[in-house]
């Protein structure tokens, strides 16, 4: 499978750090990026060794079964969160820190994807984008038991998972199907707060390249008030960065040949794109 990928962070217009990181490595179909959460700089050390953990373990994985791969990713996560909680409890201030964690690695026809807290998966597929994660939130919890989005909620960013605080994550992991010319699109909440499943969908219709696309939603939720670090990271299926995504995927649908392109780069650190 070939693969367009192109990620970005921005600290946002009123956070002193950046406590969001992201990594990419095509070469082995892995995907993720983690929103830090705890004082001083504790978030970003959480953030960053869930993600260093994690890629080095998913690294090891050997199996291209859709089924061990899932298993494997699962306790993955969980050793991540292991080591995260041992390092919060051995450094005085790290107490308390943790992050949230979404990520995607692929496997023959198929695209495993996890996710703890309130980081989020979409896919895009035939024009429409559909949210894969469910947060891990009271909000979400609040909404589920039939309250409405825009009826005021004190505890809106207060998530119900984490990692690394608790000896235990419960990683929710799920499977499904990819097709050409999919592009499934992680975020951190600093986009979601503020920008809505429609006002994505309509700028990915309307950009050119994942980069536009990425770059014009940033600028999006910063100018409707988003207050925190935002990371985007895009994976496109067969797909190629410089086309239009809206025309990519009416051509794919009327069935000419897909045009490959070569996975871009490899390991970045999160503060910058590809």
């Amino acid at each position: 499978m070939k693969l367009s990928v192109f990620g970005l962070s921005d600290i946002g217009v009123s956070r002193p750090n950046n406590e969001d990181v992201w990594i990419a490595i095509p070469e082995i179909g892995f995907f993720a990026l983690a929103d830090g959460m705890g004082g001083h700089q504790a978030g970003e050390v959480a953030a960053k060794e869930a993600i260093d953990h994690l890629s080095n373990s998913v690294k090891q994985i050997e199996s291209c079964d859709p089924l061990s791969r899932m298993l494997e990713l699962k306790s993955a996560i969980e050793k991540a969160n292991g080591w995260v909680y041992q390092l919060s409890k051995e450094e005085e201030t790290l107490h308390g820190m943790g992050t949230t964690l979404c990520c995607l690695i692929w496997a023959e026809d198929a695209v495993i994807y996890a996710h703890v807290g309130d980081s989020r998966i979409y896919r895009f597929r035939n024009r429409k984008l559909e949210l894969l994660t469910q947060d891990h939130s009271l909000f979400a919890k609040w909404l589920k038991a039939g309250k409405q989005s825009h009826t005021p909620f004190p505890y809106k960013n207060v998530i119900t998972r984490a990692i690394g605080t608790a000896p235990k994550a419960n990683p929710e992991v799920a499977i499904c199907r990819h097709e050409e010319g999919d592009l499934y699109f992680l975020c951190t909440d600093g986009l979601t707060d503020v920008l809505t499943l429609d006002d994505i969908e309509k700028i990915l219709h309307e950009s050119a390249t994942l980069e536009i696309a990425s770059k014009t939603l940033i600028d999006k939720a910063k100018f409707k008030g988003s207050s925190d670090n935002i990371t985007i990271l895009m994976v496109q299926c067969d797909g190629d960065g410089r086309k239009n995504l809206f025309r990519q995927q009416r051509d794919d649908a009327a069935g000419p040949e897909g045009i490959q392109s070569d996975a871009l780069g490899s390991e970045r650190s999160p503060s910058e794109s590809f």
